[in-house]
C-alpha cells in the first residue's frame, strides 16, 4: 500500500478526551496512538456513533505538562477492532512547531 501521508508519524500513547461537534453528549476518553504533523491515529472507546467527516475536538494530556492541548479535526476512517474503534483524524490546522513539541 502506497504511503500517501505528506507528514511522518511517530508512536505514542497520550490520553485525550473527545467531543463531537454539535453532539449534546460530555467528553469522551480516548487515546492518541499515533501523530504527525497534520495528522494522528486514535483508539476511541465506542460509547457514541462516530462517523467519517465528523468534526471531532481533542483535549491531549501529555505527562509533566499542566494545561491539555487542544486540537480540531476530521475524522477521516474508522474501523471496529474489538472493543474499541480505531479511526484517522486530519488536524483543520498543521501543528505548529510549539504544538508539536508539546505533544512529542
Amino acid at each position: 500500500m502506497e504511503e500517501r501521508r505528506r507528514f511522518g508519524r511517530f508512536v505514542t500513547q497520550l490520553k485525550a478526551q473527545y467531543i463531537l461537534k454539535d453532539s449534546k453528549r460530555d467528553c469522551e476518553e480516548c487515546t492518541v496512538i499515533n501523530m504527525g504533523r497534520k495528522g494522528m491515529g486514535i483508539r476511541f472507546t465506542p460509547h457514541e456513533k462516530v462517523d467519517i467527516g465528523s468534526i471531532v475536538h481533542l483535549e491531549i494530556f501529555v505527562p509533566e505538562k499542566l494545561k491539555p492541548t487542544n486540537v480540531e479535526a476530521v475524522i477521516k476512517w474508522i474501523e471496529k477492532r474489538g472493543d474499541f474503534l480505531f479511526g484517522g483524524i486530519e488536524c483543520n490546522e498543521l501543528l505548529d512547531e510549539m504544538k508539536f513539541s508539546k505533544l512529542g
